[in-house]
């Protein structure tokens, strides 16, 4: 497998150059780029890449405030690149793998490089043993989730089950859509409709999830199609088949 590597600089002929010289390392594979603090948080949480090359000085958020930002929901192997020196120490101080000072020569990378991949070796270690452990647990005793921890910037919301009214797939992400609010929780839609009540939630769609009480109306749009009338007034596709919709509107225990 290949090293998943995301490239993030303000500026265009950086990233042209370092993608060059990454080009010619059989193990990694550049997924994305970034020119700007927001679009790295976003691509990283979108491709969550092992690898992480990092600028330090671009319009804000800067490099340093991007892995602060991201550093509790995914935090890749990191190195900065950059041309200011004062930055090292912050930047170390947030386990980054090695800090480049542009220009920086080949020997240079390259020793950045096997850093890394030390570094992602011990990581997938890791998580593996993480994973064998958690698969120990007498998982199968554990029932619907009741409510999840959502974070909003510097605060942690508490988000009922019972107040979903349906989900929407966002990538890695989803949208929890309540009455006071709607709130993005790093879950693929599979990953949420396993924790979720089968009695209570159904899956309308690849890409839409919803609570079973807080659905108002059906209606056929054409033959085999279907929409579904929500209490918030949303409307959301129906594309798997109506008749196990109606069972389980009729009769929860089924899921």
């Amino acid at each position: 497998m290949k090293i998943r590597t995301l490239i993030v600089d303000d500026e265009p002929p950086a990233r042209a150059k370092l993608r060059r010289k990454l080009l010619a390392e059989s193990d990694l594979e550049v997924v994305g780029e970034a020119g700007n603090g927001e679009d790295a948080i976003r691509a990283i949480g979108e491709l969550q890449p092992q690898l992480l090359f990092l600028d330090v000085e671009m319009p804000p958020p800067n490099g340093l405030e991007v892995l602060r930002a991201v550093r509790d929901e995914w935090l890749p192997c990191t190195i900065f690149t950059t041309a200011h020196a004062q930055h090292a120490v912050e930047a170390f101080e947030l386990h980054a793998v090695d800090y480049l000072l542009k220009p920086f020569n080949e020997e240079r990378l390259a020793t950045a490089l096997s850093r890394a991949r030390s570094r992602v070796r011990e990581n997938a270690r890791q998580s593996d043993t993480h994973v064998a452990a958690l698969l120990q647990k007498a998982a199968p005793t554990l029932g619907p989730a009741e409510r999840f921890l959502v974070k909003n910037n510097e605060r942690y919301i508490v988000i009922s089950a019972t107040d979903i009214v349906w989900v929407e797939a966002a990538a890695n992400y989803v949208i929890l859509h309540t009455p006071t609010g709607n709130q993005v929780l790093r879950r693929t839609l599979a990953q949420l409709e396993g924790e979720l009540d089968p009695r209570r939630f159904f899956r309308t769609s690849r890409s839409t999830v919803v609570n079973l009480n807080c659905v108002r109306e059906v209606q056929a749009l054409g033959p085999g199609e279907h929409v579904v009338f929500l209490s918030d007034g949303k409307q959301v596709p129906l594309t798997r088949g109506l008749r196990e919709f109606q069972d389980r509107l009729q009769n929860p225990g089924a899921g």
